[in-house]
């Protein structure tokens, strides 16, 4: 049996809607969740809303703020650290990059030592150094022996004295073997000298001049003279560069200065 309708009409009751107007609604009333939707009753699973990408600052426009201030630390972090490395004096890669040894090449120049000259014996001679005999004459304990530099050259068995320039000075004498045959040995001056300055060189055999001749710092001089029959041997020299009372000193260096015996 139907019911009869008893004429009334259902209740409707005014809501405001999103734009301010009044919006009617029937009965009966629902209640209604955030942003007017309607609340399921109860029983009902409830399904959590989907997140809109609204004008209004929504999730979207969050997680790009976040990024943007994420992104501004990193870079302020860089040029820090950049920053610290320029004051430093080291290039950003340079703390993990290993300098690569270097050495040396063909096309480097390396500084070149002055040659070393060691005179040449035959099967049938020998040498006697005159740095390895005692000198005898007047003041004979002021001669030097040892290595000398002449021309650009290192001489190692050689002899060094001053030259008479006014004041008693050394004329080594040396006693000669009997089968002495040969006096050789490269003389100049033992320092640097104007080229003006010249030494006098005068070589006696037994109280005999056997030669005579003048060097020079630019023209040092190879002798090669005959001893034969020679006992004993005196080396001279006089200063050129000065006065015979306030001259230099000037010293002569004998290079390699030998005599060459026959066996």
């Amino acid at each position: 049996m139907e019911a009869a309708w008893s004429g009334r009409r259902p209740e409707r009751k005014l809501i405001a809607r999103d734009d301010g107007h009044p919006m009617a609604r029937d009965s009966p009333e629902r209640p209604e969740g955030c942003q007017g939707r309607p609340v399921p009753p109860d029983g009902e699973d409830a399904t959590l809303p989907t997140l809109r990408h609204d004008r209004l600052g929504g999730p979207m426009r969050g997680w790009a703020l976040f990024w943007t201030i994420a992104g501004s630390v990193v870079a302020a972090v860089a040029v820090v650290i950049a920053l610290i490395l320029v004051n430093s004096g080291t290039p950003p890669k340079a703390a993990s990059s290993p300098v690569p040894s270097t050495s040396a090449s063909a096309s480097s120049p390396a500084k070149e030592s002055a040659p070393v000259v060691i005179p040449k014996t035959s099967g049938t001679s020998s040498f006697s150094y005159l740095s390895d005999l005692k000198p005898s004459g007047n003041l004979g304990e002021l001669v030097n022996p040892g290595p000398v530099k002449i021309d650009g050259s290192i001489y190692p068995k050689s002899i060094l004295f001053s030259c008479n320039v006014g004041d008693p000075t050394a004329f080594p004498a040396y006693k000669l073997k009997h089968n002495a045959r040969r006096f050789q040995a490269t003389i100049g001056l033992g320092a640097k000298f104007p080229p003006s300055f010249e030494a006098g060189i005068i070589l006696n055999g037994d109280g005999h001049m056997l030669r005579t001749f003048s060097v020079s710092g630019p023209k040092p001089k190879t002798v090669d003279v005959n001893v034969r029959g020679v006992h004993t041997l005196q080396l001279e020299c006089f200063g050129s560069g000065g006065s015979s009372t306030s001259g230099f000193a000037i010293t002569v260096a004998w290079g390699n200065a030998r005599v060459t015996e026959r066996h």
